[in-house]
C-alpha cells in the first residue's frame, strides 16, 4: 500500500524533466497538413549489456507473435529478460513504420529509464529527454519509448537498419521491442480497440460509444475498433494519489491487445487536480495490461468535451507531445506542427489551437499534422492493415510469459454490440470549434479564462500547473476573483467549470483571505441542492484557507448522500 507522499512523488514525474541534448533536429522536407492522414525478416538481433549491468540478460529474436491472433505487421522481435542495464537492439527492414520499446518488472516500484535512442547510422537521436519540452522517459514498474517521436534525419522517413534503446532499471526487468511494419512501407489503415473501465452508474454505454466514435474518427488515419466495458469498484469514482496505481492495475482484466485502456472517473483530485485527463506515459504500454503505465485517465465531463479529452490523451499514449507548452519556448520536436509564442497570452489565437495536441485540447477540430499522424501510425497501439486491400490484424491473446496476462475467471468485460458500434460510427463527427467565452456564464471573465476553465488541463507539459495557468489569464486580481465567484454560483455553467472556479478561489484566498467570498464558499458547501462535484470543491477550498472552519463544516455534513461530498468531508474528520 503506497503512502500519499510516495504516490505524489511518482505523479510529479509526469511533468518534471531534466537536462540533456539532441544530436540532430533537422527538417526532412516532408511537411503535412491537418487533419491527419489518413516483410518481417532481418539480421540477427543481439543484446549488449553494459559494463555496469548487475544481472545476466538473455535475448531472443524469434518473432514472438503470441497465441490468440496477431499478424506480421506488429511483432515482438526482441525479448530481454532480467535486465538491469544495457543496450537492446532490433533490426528495421524495409517496410518498417516504427519501433516501440516496452519494459516492465515484477517490482512495481522499480525505477526505469530509457537513456538513449540510437539510429542505424549510430547517431544518438535522443539522450534520455526531449530538449524542446524537457520530457524524459522515466517511470516506475513499467515504461514505454518509441520512434518516431521527434524530428531527425533517420525518423522521417524511417531509416532501415539496427535501432537501439539504452535501458536501466533498479530491479530486474523485461524489455520487449515491437516492430510495426507493412508489406510496402505505406500506411494502409488500422483500428484502435478501446477497453473502458468505470464504476457502475458513471457512464451510459450509448453516450460513451458516441464519444469514442467522435474521438477516434480518423485518429491519424486509424479508426475505432472494438469497445469493451469493464466494471470497477466505486472506490475509483474519485481518483487521487492514493488509488491511481491500484486503478491502473485494474486494466489486467483486459484479454486482448494491442488496446487503449481508458479508466473513467467522476473526479481527478490530489496532485493532478485541475486535469480532466492524463496519460501515464508518452508512449504508454498498450501491449501489456495491468502495469502502472497501461492506461489513460478520463474525467467524464460530458459529450461536448469528452471526445477532445479522449483523442488528446490517446495521442500522448501513442507517443505525441503537446504542439506547444504553456511554458514559453517549449513544445514538441516536430517541424510540421505550428507553435505558439505564448499560449497563456494568445490561447485561441495560437496557430496550433485547432490541433488535437494543443495543451488545452484546442478548439475541438482535432487536427494532426502529417508527422503527428506518422507517430501514431508507427506506434504499437492499434491493429494495423499489413497490405493494401487487407483487413486489420486480429488481436493478440494474453502474453505467453504472464506479463500483463489476465485471469479469464476474473474478466467481466462486456463487448459493445456490432449494432451499437455501427450506430455510433454512423453518427461520428468531430466536436467542432466552440467558443465558451460566448456562454452567459462566462460574461465578465478576463480574456482566456473561459477557454482555460473548459480546457483539458493536461499535466503532460514542462512546468505544467493548471491553476497557475488559469491565474495567468487574469483571475487573480479582485475583479477576476469576483468573476470566478459568479461562475461558481452560476447554475448554467458546467459542473466541472464551477468546480474549477471553486478550487481556484481557494488558492487565491490562501494568500489574502476575503471573508465575504469565504462565507459564500461555505454556504455552497452546505447547500444540499447544489451538485456534489461543486460542493466538494468548495469544501476543499475552505480547507485551504481555514482547516478549522472546514472541519466544522465537514462535521455538520455528516454522511452526505453525495459521494463527492461524503469523501471530501470524511477526509477532514
Amino acid at each position: 500500500m503506497r503512502t500519499t507522499a510516495v504516490s505524489a512523488f511518482l505523479l510529479a514525474s509526469l511533468v518534471i524533466g531534466c537536462g540533456g541534448k539532441v544530436v540532430f533536429v533537422e527538417d526532412d522536407g516532408e511537411g503535412g497538413s491537418p487533419p491527419g492522414a489518413g516483410g518481417n525478416g532481418g539480421a540477427p538481433i543481439t543484446l549488449v549489456t553494459s559494463s555496469g549491468s548487475t544481472s545476466t540478460a538473455t535475448s531472443t529474436s524469434t518473432g514472438v507473435m503470441a497465441t490468440g491472433g496477431g499478424g506480421p505487421g506488429l511483432v515482438e522481435e526482441v525479448v530481454s529478460e532480467d535486465i538491469t542495464s544495457g543496450l537492446v537492439s532490433i533490426d528495421a527492414p524495409a517496410g518498417t513504420l516504427g519501433i516501440t520499446a516496452l519494459a516492465t518488472s515484477d517490482d512495481t516500484s522499480a525505477e526505469m529509464r530509457f537513456n538513449q535512442l540510437i539510429a542505424p547510422s549510430g547517431a544518438v537521436v535522443l539522450n534520455g529527454f526531449v530538449p524542446s519540452n524537457t520530457f524524459e522517459w522515466l517511470w516506475y514498474g513499467a515504461l514505454g519509448h518509441g520512434t518516431p517521436q521527434v524530428d531527425h534525419p533517420e525518423t522521417f522517413p524511417f531509416a532501415t537498419g539496427t535501432w537501439s534503446f539504452s535501458f536501466e532499471s533498479s530491479s530486474p526487468s523485461r524489455v520487449g521491442l515491437w516492430r510495426r511494419s507493412t508489406a510496402d512501407g505505406a500506411f494502409h489503415g488500422g483500428v484502435l480497440d478501446v477497453n473502458v473501465f468505470s464504476p457502475d452508474g458513471l457512464l451510459a454505454e450509448s453516450e460513451t460509444l458516441d464519444s469514442l466514435a467522435a474521438a477516434f474518427s480518423d485518429w491519424g488515419g486509424v479508426e475505432l475498433g472494438n469497445v469493451t466495458f469493464y466494471s470497477v469498484s466505486d472506490d475509483y469514482f474519485i481518483v487521487d494519489d492514493d488509488n491511481l496505481f491500484a486503478l491502473l492495475e485494474e486494466s489486467k482484466a483486459a484479454t486482448t491487445r494491442p488496446a487503449l485502456n481508458v479508466m473513467a472517473t467522476a473526479s481527478i483530485e490530489g496532485s493532478l487536480e485541475g486535469a480532466a485527463g492524463y496519460s501515464v506515459g508518452i508512449p504508454g504500454v498498450g501491449m501489456w495490461h495491468g502495469t502502472h503505465a497501461s492506461a489513460v485517465i478520463w474525467m467524464v465531463l460530458g459529450k461536448d468535451y469528452d471526445p477532445t479529452i479522449l483523442r488528446h490523451e490517446a495521442g500522448h499514449f501513442a507517443g505525441l507531445f503537446h504542439t506547444t507548452e504553456f511554458a514559453v519556448g517549449f513544445g514538441d520536436a516536430l517541424d510540421d506542427t505550428p507553435s505558439c509564442p505564448d499560449v497563456n497570452a494568445l490561447l485561441d489565437s495560437c496557430p496550433d489551437y485547432d490541433f488535437t495536441m494543443f495543451p488545452t485540447g484546442g478548439s475541438g477540430l482535432g487536427f494532426f499534422s502529417g508527422k503527428e499522424a506518422k507517430v501514431i501510425q508507427g506506434s504499437s497501439l492499434y491493429r494495423g492493415v499489413y497490405e493494401a486491400g487487407g483487413q486489420p490484424m486480429p488481436p493478440y491473446g494474453p502474453p505467453l510469459d504472464g506479463f500483463g496476462a489476465s485471469d479469464p475467471q476474473q474478466s467481466q468485460g462486456r463487448r459493445a454490440s456490432d449494432e451499437a458500434m455501427a450506430i455510433a460510427r454512423a453518427g461520428a463527427t468531430s466536436v467542432g470549434a466552440r467558443d465558451p467565452s460566448a456562454e452567459p456564464w462566462a460574461a465578465g471573465l478576463p480574456g482566456g479564462a473561459a477557454l482555460s476553465l473548459t480546457g483539458i488541463g493536461c499535466p503532460m507539459g514542462a512546468g505544467s500547473d493548471y491553476f497557475a495557468e488559469l491565474a495567468s489569464t487574469g483571475v487573480a486580481d479582485p475583479i477576476g476573483q469576483s468573476a470566478m465567484l459568479r461562475v461558481l454560483e452560476d447554475a448554467s455553467a458546467p459542473n466541472f467549470v464551477r468546480r474549477r472556479a471553486a478550487l481556484m478561489l481557494g488558492r487565491l484566498l490562501e494568500d489574502e483571505r476575503n471573508d465575504a467570498i469565504f462565507g459564500r464558499l461555505e454556504a455552497l458547501a452546505r447547500d444540499v441542492a447544489a451538485p456534489g462535484l461543486v460542493r466538494s470543491a468548495a469544501l476543499r477550498s475552505l480547507a485551504r484557507v481555514s482547516l478549522a472552519d472546514a472541519e466544522l463544516v465537514a462535521s455538520d455534513l455528516g454522511d452526505d448522500s453525495d459521494l463527492h461530498v461524503a469523501r471530501a468531508a470524511a477526509a477532514l474528520r
